[in-house]
């Protein structure tokens, strides 16, 4: 009976204490979590929904507008004076409106709104998705030296038994020494860099407590060793800078379409009731009227309306042309930077192999006095050296691919990058 009580009370704790224990976030739910955060995508929201308004509005000018009148009239005559009262409704009806569809530009804003949001998006995922992946690279150069640190722990337990025997002097004592304070350094300088990237994106999710930021872990190894997809012209297919460049001449285009609207005749009709109060006159009637508002004469103001439309049209078509030359460039020169990497990379782990063994080899003709305390110490650097250069390679890489993936507007392999 003890043993349950004590089983149940331990278990009790156990689910208080992983009640209590902060969230631990993936790299998909940072994402999401930088998005609500941000107040630039909260911004277009607004933005948006302002113009959904506008071309709401832009739709109602094809309805007929329908307005009422309620008057009175008194007239002094000699030798007596009388009233007139009336009722009226009139009717406006813009025909250019309807024929021409004015309204269709507005609601095409709203799509162009909406791209520019996606490329406003995309920006927060690419920089939530580099500090993601930046504090976990730092994390794994900081325990590349402090492994190296528990080398040279056991190298120095060595020295100092050899110096002591009198096999070695106090020197090898001494540098093995200034070299783990050097560590110590570098490890320092690595985790003011990784709470600076952890500062800079609990900012971004709007974290209040960075301590209690606990993210997933990311293998960035099997990053490196997916293939480099080719760039085609296809490439850019869903970049929404391109798109939102596409949606403006769209929208222009209805624009140029609606500048004839304001020259087609706008249709009036009306109706109403006049109470006259004149002895001499034939009494109270109905009244209806119709007419119709045709523009005559404007001088050539349509004419250079369109121009000017033209003119845009043409300015946005260069816009697009350059936009999509720089981006293409921008994306052929990520690729190649993709398989320089990779093929640096290769060399760097090929390097790491051979440091492995030198390093082996150093501590065995130190331990038989042939080679010195320098020579052991330089070769563990050297491997140090470079396993923190593959570290730093791999991050670049990782850059790299999530700016490729930016470009081409991949979010979806973006998110797998937290599976890996």
């Amino acid at each position: 009976m003890q043993k349950l009580w004590i089983l149940t009370i331990a278990m009790f704790f156990s689910v208080l204490l992983s009640a209590q224990s902060p969230p631990v976030l993936t790299l998909k739910e940072c994402i999401e979590r930088a998005e609500l955060n941000s107040f630039k995508l909260h911004s277009d929201e607004f933005e948006i929904s302002v113009q959904e308004q506008n071309a709401s509005l832009a739709k109602s000018y094809a309805i007929p507008k329908v307005s009422g009148e309620l008057s009175t009239d008194n007239r002094f005559l000699q030798p007596y004076f009388f009233s007139q009262v009336w009722a009226s409704v009139h009717a406006d009806w813009s025909l250019g409106d309807l024929i021409q569809k004015t309204g269709r530009s507005s609601s095409q804003e709203v799509i162009t709104r909406q791209l520019e949001k996606e490329q406003n998006r995309l920006n927060v995922i690419g920089r939530s998705t580099s500090l993601y992946v930046s504090i976990f690279q730092v994390k794994k150069q900081i325990e590349i030296l402090e492994m190296r640190m528990g080398f040279l722990q056991k190298h120095y337990h060595l020295t100092n038994g050899m110096w002591k025997a009198g096999v070695r002097t106090q020197l090898d004592v001494l540098q093995t020494e200034s070299e783990m304070v050097k560590l110590q350094e570098d490890t320092a300088r690595l985790a003011i860099v990784r709470k600076n990237l952890r500062n800079e994106l609990a900012g971004l999710l709007g974290w209040q407590n960075t301590d209690s930021l606990i993210l997933a872990p990311i293998n960035i190894n099997s990053v490196t060793e997916a293939p480099v997809f080719p760039v085609t012209p296809q490439s850019l297919a869903n970049n929404p800078i391109l798109a939102s460049f596409d949606s403006k001449v769209k929208a222009q285009q209805f624009r140029t379409d609606e500048i004839v609207a304001d020259y087609i005749p706008h249709f009036q009709l009306g109706t109403g009731y006049l109470a006259d109060g004149d002895p001499t006159g034939d009494g109270n009637f109905w009244q209806i009227n119709a007419s119709i508002v045709i523009p005559i004469y404007s001088g050539n103001s349509l004419d250079i309306k369109k121009q000017g439309s033209t003119a845009i049209l043409e300015s946005l078509d260069s816009q697009k042309k350059e936009a999509e030359r720089e981006l293409m460039i921008h994306l052929i020169k990520v690729h190649e930077k993709l398989i320089k990497l990779k093929n640096l990379l290769a060399l760097q782990n090929k390097r790491e192999e051979i440091t492995a063994k030198a390093v082996n080899y150093a501590e065995i003709n130190y331990r038989a006095g042939i080679s010195t305390n320098l020579d052991y110490l330089s070769a563990q650097q050297r491997l140090t050296d470079t396993q923190l250069s593959i570290e730093e390679t791999r991050l670049e890489y990782t850059m790299s691919l999530i700016e490729y993936y930016i470009t081409t507007n991949q979010v979806e392999s973006i998110f797998a990058l937290g599976n890996r």
